[in-house]
């Protein structure tokens, strides 16, 4: 049966530890996250929410940080290209306040898609043309 075959030497297995720290900040910054989204999108006044803001700043620099430690192709790699797209769709933001809510709303999207894309998508490099790790 093929589901009990060995794995290739190939595949890397990440160690326990890098589960846990990139499962408590992906914990942290989807929470912190979801209370900034939430205030932002029922227009609580900026003052209340900037600690909340700064956290999700934080928190995504954080994941960011750990998964470029954890792979240096991180960055041109499908899962790091959706990162950038997600970053990218907060700037708008400050230009058209009104455009808020879409654009928001369209992030947390892109944040969803991209961590939940199959790993061949994921793990995709646009430098090499093939799947990395």
């Amino acid at each position: 049966m093929e589901r009990f075959k060995e794995k290739s030497p190939e595949m890397k297995k990440k160690s326990g530890w890098n589960k846990v720290v990139d499962m408590l900040l992906r914990s942290c910054h989807i929470g912190v996250a979801s209370v900034l989204f939430g205030g932002l999108f029922w227009a609580v006044p900026y003052a209340i929410l900037s600690t909340w803001h700064h956290l999700t700043i934080a928190t995504g620099g954080a994941l960011i940080i750990f998964n470029i430690y954890r792979c240096r192709h991180w960055p041109y790699q499908g899962r790091g290209l959706m990162a950038a797209l997600h970053v990218s769709l907060f700037w708008p933001v400050h230009a058209w306040p009104g455009s808020m809510t879409p654009l928001l709303a369209t992030a947390l999207v892109v944040g969803v898609v991209g961590s939940h894309m199959p790993a061949v998508i994921r793990h995709w490099s646009i430098v090499h043309r093939r799947v990395l790790d």
